[in-house]
């Protein structure tokens, strides 16, 4: 992992920083998510394909709360270079979130 992705990564840990970033790509702005509506989640998983076991590591995934109730997974990608490739490692980290939440 580059060292940029890394920074990207680390600074979007913070609740405040994911919450401001949701916000203006999801809602124009609009203040929707609140800081304390965001559970961090577990962001690596594996995945089995054939007789291979795959690691998968997604950069940051939150849940938002509200009332106690998980209103949806949130999780963001950091990339420098387009990559084709990034809808399907997507589904498959979300795939790997609805197995474990099954």
């Amino acid at each position: 992992m580059a060292e940029k992705d890394i920074t990207q990564k680390v600074l979007e840990q913070y609740n405040d920083v994911f919450m401001d970033i949701v916000n203006v790509v999801l809602f124009n702005g609009e203040m929707v998510v609140r800081e304390d509506d965001l559970i961090d989640l577990p962001t690596s998983s594996s995945k089995k394909i054939g007789r291979k076991i795959n690691y998968q590591d997604r950069d940051v995934a939150k849940y938002w709360q509200g009332n106690k109730i998980n209103i949806a997974m949130l999780g963001l990608e950091n990339q420098t270079a387009p990559d084709k490739l990034m809808p399907l490692r997507v589904i498959s980290y979300d795939g790997a979130e609805y197995g474990w939440q099954f």
